[in-house]
């Protein structure tokens, strides 16, 4: 089934909502007008049975009819016609000429002074009747200039006949002109919608043209609100799309390079073996290789790990670490080297355990290049301070050698103040400062007046929700 383009759809629901909102307000609009026709006509009548009645008088030979029967003008058509009928407590009546064919029921036992209105025919509403009682004055034939009064009750009939014909063509307007006008609504919407649209299929044009082979393109403002957030959400994915090429780049450039050095110094030991043969044995010889070999998968290794860590797409399993064990652990595998470097440990821990929730293998990483950086290029014979606090972890060491300026490019892909030094490729302080952003928390490093080098992990308290994702300054010269 073929999908119904975006403007028939407008189109379709613009229609059905003037149908019921322009329909409902003319049905409304006809109701409004009818009754206030009727309420107003209801008024007209009162009156002129009002009328009636203060001309009516009792004499001696019956009611005194006959300014009433005088004809007169009928301001709407010569179709608008007046019955009325009174009737005495004495039982003289009168009626209109010609009298009414129609009588409303229970009329001439009404005593209620209030005006009762009602449709004689209720079929058709042609006839609206008021009737009401009242008191008319009585003449004697011995004294004409005293008088008493009698009840009598009077029934006043209209027909309405004239004005119903000028409602239904009131009617007419009001239900031909909204329909008129929808149509030509509904004409009209295809093109209007187009044309508002118009800045939607712009900014389709302006998305044909991007794409990863120029990155830092951005769509441009429309000039239309509505469009706004799109365009940034827009902007949005464009951005994490020039990212992802930028970290495939970085990677594919890294990973030739790095590769690059490590196999010309593995096919320079090849050809050197064949054309010098040397007097080491076969086994000293595949050692060497088997080294370069491991220094190459360990840069692919940390290559691929880091890429995957600064996409988000490296696979966490939070579990609940005891800070001081892991600790601990980091510090026995590098007693030997503490040992030949001379170097003491000043290990103080302000609270008796430190339960962070965090990915094992991830936060070995962090810690485990924070302290290798720390034994690795700390003075020999010096001293390196451990600091563990309920929210932060301290590594300190002296580094007379090292400027601010080196500072802030700790963390960076293989940048080392010492770069190639015992075959480290300058990965291991940036592996620990994308690992503590995936795992939000916030390394950062600071030289301080004394010239000693602060590496400070710190996390959010147990329970709170941090802020956003933890900035990580990397590190000192990398370890790995």
């Amino acid at each position: 089934m073929k999908r119904l383009s975006l403007t028939v759809r407008i189109t379709v629901l613009l229609g059905m909502a003037v149908v019921l909102l322009v329909g409902g307000a003319a049905l409304l609009m006809d109701q409004l007008v009818d009754h206030e026709v009727g309420r107003r006509m209801d008024s007209a009548l009162l009156t002129q049975a009002q009328t009636l009645a203060s001309l009516v008088s009792v004499g001696p030979d019956g009611l005194d009819v006959s300014d009433v029967l005088e004809p007169r003008p009928h301001q709407l058509t010569a179709r608008s016609r007046d019955f009325w009928a009174v009737h005495c407590a004495n039982g003289v009546a009168a009626t209109s000429q010609p009298a009414p064919l129609i009588y409303p029921a229970g009329w001439l036992t009404s005593t209620s002074s209030e005006p009762t209105f009602a449709y004689l025919d209720p079929r058709h509403d042609t006839l609206r009747a008021v009737w009401f009682s009242f008191k008319a004055d009585v003449e004697s034939e011995e004294n004409r200039t005293a008088s008493t009064t009698m009840s009598c009750r009077i029934a006043f009939i209209h027909s309405r006949r004239a004005m119903n014909d000028i409602l239904s063509a009131i009617d007419g307007i009001l239900l031909s002109i909204p329909l008129l006008a929808l149509l030509a609504v509904l004409l009209l919407s295809p093109w209007l919608i187009r044309h508002g649209l118009k800045p939607l299929a712009t900014l389709g044009e302006a998305m044909r043209g991007i794409g990863p082979q120029l990155p830092g393109q951005r769509l441009q403002a429309t000039g239309a609100r509505e469009l706004v957030p799109l365009v940034a959400r827009f902007n949005e994915v464009l951005a994490r799309m020039d990212d992802g090429i930028a970290r495939e780049r970085q990677f594919a450039g890294a990973l030739a390079h790095e590769t690059r050095t490590h196999l010309a110094e593995l096919r320079a030991l090849v050809e050197v073996e064949q054309r010098y043969p040397s007097q080491r044995s076969v086994h000293e010889t595949l050692g060497e290789v088997g080294g370069i070999v491991d220094e190459l998968q360990g840069t692919v290794s940390g290559l691929l790990l880091l890429t995957r860590l600064e996409a988000g797409i490296e696979s966490m399993d939070l579990v609940d670490v005891r800070l001081g064990d892991l600790l601990a652990k980091q510090l026995d595998s590098v007693t030997s080297l503490l040992r030949q470097r001379r170097l003491q440990v000043d290990r103080q821990d302000d609270v008796d355990s430190v339960i962070l929730l965090a990915d094992r293998s991830l936060l070995d990483i962090v810690i485990g290049n924070v302290i290798n950086n720390a034994v690795a290029y700390a003075p020999e014979g010096g001293c390196i301070g451990i600091r563990l606090q309920a929210q932060a972890l301290t590594i300190d060491n002296a580094a007379p050698d090292v400027d601010a300026d080196e500072v802030a490019r700790f963390g960076q892909r293989f940048w080392s103040k010492h770069h190639g030094m015992d075959g480290h490729a300058g990965l291991g302080l940036a592996l620990a400062g994308a690992a503590a952003v995936a795992m939000r928390l916030d390394l950062r490093f600071a030289l301080d007046g004394g010239q000693r080098l602060h590496a400070t992990l710190s996390w959010p308290e147990r329970g709170a929700s941090p802020s956003g994702p933890a900035s990580a300054s990397a590190g000192a010269d990398p370890s790995t």
